[in-house]
């Protein structure tokens, strides 16, 4: 292979290296050179490939893409990989999150190389769903990633979480099988798998029924990896069971990828556009029902794991209106750019959020949001003798809350502004009304508790761990940095993602005085529905709500209602 094919490949291969360097030192070696292992296969499976994709960049932008067919086959029978801006922005948020979530397991855990190993393999296989032009390969490519996605959430080797995970694994491996079956059905259609040859072959208008029919099998199992209602049921366990570094990864990244490789997915088939509307409608679902069921609950944790299906129903709002528009116009581009914005701003911020509450709630030994109290102190007596997971955390929560400068307000800012005039509007607005109500609840772990009388192991300062607090400050200066800089970071999405130049915005445009009163408005209304909450009649309701528990056989039975719903819509359309 030539240069520009080694350096395109780097994604995919450098890490699976990284992972094989570190696996090989673990049977070999002693401690010190595992460890040593692990540094090197960090640097060389996750930020030398950042290098290498990011001295791309100036090949991309405008539509333009790099291919290159793996193993140097005929480009008829080979798997084509196409390296493009779409690629690029995904493999910069993979390890965004990535980086961070692993610095901060070096303590807390899971901290061994297995672990290490694992992420890098993860790491390829999202590499290879970004670039991939084979629908058969990015079959293969999302089976990995579910398959290390299982043994991540089951690392903490709690009996709940192997539960949490088997569920998963059952519920996504049953749905993969669908999708197998619509990848033999497109297959059978036209002859081959290429994501170009199947699109030309059905751009003669035969068999548009069936096509259909096929791309549904393909979509649903994609969007349960999303976790689109009513597909989201599996994920309240698995986020909140795991580790806090697999929290972070799983609402960061894993969430996201699946559903920006869909859009490739989707413009193979004529017509397609017709299922995007009900999406779009099915994301502002999700996003208020999410944000219901998070002011439910009790557990910190499950609190931020139905704020994931919040939020990433903000995402999928705007992706399913820009596949109706078409990406390819000018009103399509700027819909998945805002998507793609706010889907980066929430990776950013929700990893924060689960790794600065994991930690806080782990010094109180306590997820309960309505009794744990005096969290800062609790890690003080652990050793932190700067409150920096309350600071980091305060970053996390104004940022979801869209509270200036942070990046949350410039990306759901931008969304909304852009889904402006239709039904989805209202139901995200009232979404941040709910988000800020809901972090306003959880902040009530940080308030001062009685004082307890000091151990002697208190007493003794313990050295709290310098990688723990430097994930944390990371990725909250990164919540920072892509607030302060929310023009540039939406100009650099948007030039990658758009082949004609998408509207641009300066800071003025956020700071309007319609933008900051739709903000003091939406805070204000959530202070109130946090009050509300205080009362009798609020307590009793959210505890109805909080009271279910999705059982094994609702997983499968939303997974049975997507198909039908969407078959429908085939049907009637």
């Amino acid at each position: 292979m030539d240069t520009l094919s080694n350096i395109l490949f780097a994604p995919v291969y450098l890490p699976l290296l990284g992972a094989a360097l570190i696996l090989v030192c673990k049977s070999f070696f002693k401690t010190t050179i595992r460890r040593l292992a692990e540094y090197v296969g960090m640097l060389i499976g996750l930020i030398v490939p950042v290098i290498l994709t990011l001295s791309l960049r100036s090949e991309l932008g405008a539509g333009r893409a790099l291919e290159a067919v793996a193993g140097s086959w005929a480009q008829e029978i080979g798997i084509i990989y196409r390296f493009d801006g779409l690629s690029l922005l995904m493999i910069l948020l993979t390890a965004a999150v990535t980086i961070p979530a692993w610095i901060y397991s070096r303590k807390v855990g899971p901290a061994h190389s297995s672990f290490t190993a694992l992420l890098l393999v993860q790491n390829a296989a999202i590499a290879a769903i970004s670039m991939t032009a084979d629908l058969f390969n990015l079959f293969v490519c999302l089976e990995v990633m579910g398959v290390v996605a299982y043994v991540l959430i089951a690392g903490s080797q709690k009996g709940s979480a192997v539960y949490a995970s088997f569920s998963y694994l059952m519920l996504s491996s049953t749905a993969m099988v669908f999708f197998l079956l619509g990848t033999f059905g497109l297959y059978r259609l036209t002859g081959s798998l290429s994501y170009e040859a199947i699109a030309q072959s059905l751009a003669a208008g035969e068999n548009q029924q069936f096509a259909l029919i096929c791309l549904i099998l393909l979509v649903v199992p994609i969007l349960l990896r999303v976790a689109v209602l009513p597909l989201s049921l599996w994920l309240v366990d698995a986020h909140s069971k795991a580790p806090h570094a697999v929290s972070a990864l799983l609402s960061g990244v894993l969430l996201k990828i699946p559903l920006f490789a869909l859009v490739r997915v989707f413009s193979l088939v004529p017509d397609s556009a017709l299922f995007a509307l009900p999406i779009s409608y099915a994301g502002a679902i999700t996003a208020l029902v999410g944000v219901l069921m998070a002011l439910a609950q009790s557990d910190a944790k499950k609190l931020l794991a139905y704020h994931s299906i919040s939020q990433i129903g903000y995402v999928v709002t705007a992706w399913g209106l820009a596949l109706q528009a078409g990406v390819h116009t000018q009103a399509g581009a700027l819909l998945l750019s805002v998507s793609f914005f706010h889907a980066f701003s929430h990776a950013l911020f929700k990893a924060l959020l689960f790794l600065a509450v994991g930690t806080a709630t782990d010094a109180g030994a306590n997820r309960n949001v309505y009794t744990l109290r005096g969290a800062s102190r609790s890690l003080k007596r652990e050793g932190e003798r700067l409150p920096i997971t309350l600071l980091c955390y305060l970053v996390g929560a104004l940022s979801i809350m869209a509270i200036p400068p942070f990046n949350g307000y410039f990306s759901k800012n931008l969304l909304t502004y852009a889904i402006k005039g239709g039904v989805h509007y209202p139901m995200l607005t009232m979404a941040g009304v709910g988000t800020v109500a809901s972090f306003l609840k959880l902040s009530r772990i940080f308030l001062p508790a009685k004082e307890k009388e000091e151990t002697l192991a208190a007493r003794l300062r313990p050295r709290f761990p310098l990688t723990l607090h430097a994930g944390l400050l990371i990725l909250a200066l990164l919540c920072i940095l892509t607030g302060l800089f929310a023009p540039e970071t939406y100009a650099f999405i948007a030039g990658l993602l758009s082949a004609q130049p998408v509207q641009s915005y300066d800071a003025h445009f956020f700071f309007t005085s319609d933008t900051l009163a739709k903000t003091l408005s939406t805070a204000l209304a959530g202070i109130a529905l946090f009050l509300f909450i205080l009362t009798k009649p609020g307590a009793w309701i959210f505890h109805q709500l909080g009271r279910y528990k999705a059982r094994f056989s609702d997983l499968f039975f939303g997974f049975a209602l997507a198909l039908a719903l969407l078959l429908l819509v085939a049907r009637v359309l």
